[in-house]
């Protein structure tokens, strides 16, 4: 039996507390639950909730420690968009979400060609240029 000690238990708490901190600053919005840990098939795996409205867990990181577990779900939390960014492709999904109903509807391109026009100039503003991601070809000898 691995032996646990309260600190041990209060810094992994501390660190469960925080996370759900850092995914309330990145999506605006106060999940379901917060994170919860808990032992699976023996791994560790740290559940993140979505908003009250959006009840369904939208990750799970695991590891074979509550630490390493811990670890992934930080560094996945890290890794989301920050909240302008975040509601800036929320308003894409939604813009294109209506460009994709009006053309099942039968709307006259004209009337949907200004809102794919601003989708593609939001689009091309938010991803980088493909030449940035170019990487250099040797010459051949």
């Amino acid at each position: 039996m691995m032996p646990t000690t309260s600190e041990d238990v209060k810094a992994i708490t501390g660190r469960l507390y925080a996370l759900g901190v850092a995914i309330l600053a990145k999506t605006g919005e106060r999940p379901w639950h917060g994170p919860q840990i808990g032992i699976k098939d023996d791994q560790c795996e740290i559940t993140l909730y979505g908003s009250l409205f959006r009840a369904n867990a939208f990750f799970y990181a695991k590891g074979e420690t509550p630490c390493a577990a811990l670890d992934a779900a930080e560094s996945f939390a890290a890794s989301m968009p920050d909240l302008a960014t975040s509601h800036l492709h929320n308003h894409m999904k939604g813009v294109a979400a209506l460009i994709d109903t009006g053309r099942a509807a039968g709307i006259d391109e004209v009337y949907l060609a200004p809102l794919a026009a601003t989708v593609a100039a939001i689009s091309a503003n938010l991803l980088p240029s493909p030449a940035a991601h170019e990487i250099p070809m040797k010459e051949s000898a």
